[in-house]
């Protein structure tokens, strides 16, 4: 467990400068740029993801999946990129032909360049996801961190930039996004080009991994509809100012989200490999989930409890963001425990299970918010997005626990679980600091002694590293 733990710290060495340089980074970037804009630049992100879905084929889980199976990684590499990329340049050249209908669809008015824009977004990702996927799967640690490094300054100092020689406008945030993924890319390129020797494409390999990678394009989709459904619906019963102040909410969660793209990202090669190794680690899994369980629990609680802090180093439109973040807390949480308890269904290679799971819980999400958000504007769709990540960690869990079963202890997880949305429901409602502190306080205590064993076999690793 030792040398997991060592890889862990390499993977998250980038995650967290990038904490850094987003906690530092964000406050400055809410006094340039003004809610409704964030707002539009949410909805511009929303198209963007789905587009990058489409054009990835499934063959990025393709690619970590026969990673390891394979000898010849570049051959895995090209075959895997290319036809995203083929793919990717025919949904760019219909954002620029469909341009202004597209336009007017998303905001009611025409934006020129939009279409441009799109296009050379989604370009963009698609190399940067191979770029970060071939990095990541070779476990180098620390130069996949210093590619996170490199695209969060990139990121950060291209929206600035754009801010101040042209305007506050939505553009500065996805200009940004684009000079952020151009710097990783350009880096990563110098630093790992031996592994990207050009290779022919080889058909009977391309067919297998678009027999694999295909059935995730659906449930890709479908995940895709379930995590934006509270800004589709917000967008359809709100206004650009109400969607903005739910994506600043978001900052908050940013912290949590990255422990889980850290651990997502050592995790899978992780998993994979151990899997093919002896596929007999029962053990192993049960432990890492409840290392997982343990640290995520505590670090949510953690992040609710100074959540008002936070948010005062935002400008003031935005403090209101406050009492929308608590329950989308659940959102990082979940996901992330259900990397570990999920791996039946992907060992299995019974992958038509996600497009069930994630349809589930996309239509769950979708009546909480038709019913919630008229109510309780971003709050509700906050309650409801929070409520409907347990009922996708827990059909994960279920299904996957038929094809490859460990013992999880998930008595320990539900109450945890229970206790977060005490005080998630304390964090949205009430606004008494004194009271809300307190609460938080047991809550952290609580977790801390249901995870004791837990909590001891850490603090004995890191003593002895």
């Amino acid at each position: 467990m030792k040398q997991y733990l060592k890889g862990f710290l390499s993977f998250s060495l980038g995650i967290w400068l990038r904490a850094i340089i987003g906690f530092l980074s964000t406050p400055v970037i809410s006094y340039l740029i003004v809610p409704e804009e964030f707002g539009r630049a949410s909805m511009f992100t929303i198209v963007y993801n789905i587009a990058l879905l489409l054009s990835l084929l499934g063959l990025d889980q393709s690619f970590v999946r026969y990673y390891y199976e394979q000898r010849d990684k570049s051959e895995t590499f090209w075959n895997c990129l290319m036809p995203s990329v083929i793919f990717g340049m025919g949904i760019s050249a219909a954002f620029i032909f469909f341009e202004r209908p597209l336009s007017v669809l998303l905001y009611g008015k025409y934006y020129r360049w939009i279409g441009l824009l799109f296009a050379l977004s989604l370009l963009t990702g698609i190399l940067q996801r191979y770029n970060q996927l071939s990095i990541r799967m070779q476990k180098k640690g620390i130069l996949f961190s210093t590619l996170d490094v490199v695209s969060s300054l990139g990121n950060f100092g291209g929206t600035v930039l754009f801010v101040l020689a042209v305007s506050g406008s939505f553009y500065a945030i996805v200009f940004g996004q684009m000079f952020g993924n151009i710097s990783a890319l350009v880096t990563g390129f110098l630093a790992d080009r031996s592994s990207r020797r050009f290779s022919r494409l080889n058909l009977n390999l391309l067919r297998s991994f678009l027999k694999y990678g295909l059935p995730f394009v659906p449930s890709s989709l479908l995940y895709w509809l379930f995590s934006s459904i509270d800004r589709i619906s917000l967008r359809q019963y709100s206004t650009f100012t109400e969607i903005g102040l739910y994506s600043a909410a978001f900052k908050i969660v940013s912290v949590m989200q990255l422990l889980q793209s850290g651990f997502t990202t050592f995790w899978i090669p992780v998993a994979y490999e151990k899997y093919e190794l002896n596929n007999d680690s029962k053990e192993f899994f049960k432990k890492a989930n409840t290392m997982v369980s343990a640290i995520l629990f505590v670090a949510g609680i953690f992040v609710l409890g100074f959540k008002d802090l936070i948010f005062l180093l935002f400008a003031k439109s935005y403090r209101e963001a406050s009492y929308i973040a608590p329950f989308l807390i659940l959102y990082p949480i979940m996901y992330t425990i259900s990397e570990t308890t999920v791996l039946g269904i992907n060992f299995s290679k019974k992958t038509y299970w996600h497009i069930i799971i994630t349809g589930f819980s996309a239509l769950a999400n979708f009546l909480g918010n038709t019913l919630l958000i008229p109510l309780l504007g971003a709050r509700g769709a906050a309650v409801s997005t929070g409520l409907s990540y347990i009922l996708f960690f827990t059909l994960r869990t279920v299904i996957a626990k038929k094809y490859y079963p460990v013992d999880f202890d998930l008595r320990r997880i539900y109450l945890c679980t229970s206790l977060t949305i005490v005080v998630a429901t304390a964090g949205t409602f009430v606004r008494n600091h004194l009271f809300y502190g307190i609460l938080c306080a047991l809550a952290m205590l609580a977790i801390l002694l249901i995870y004791r064993d837990a909590f001891s076999y850490i603090r004995h690793q890191l003593r002895k590293k």
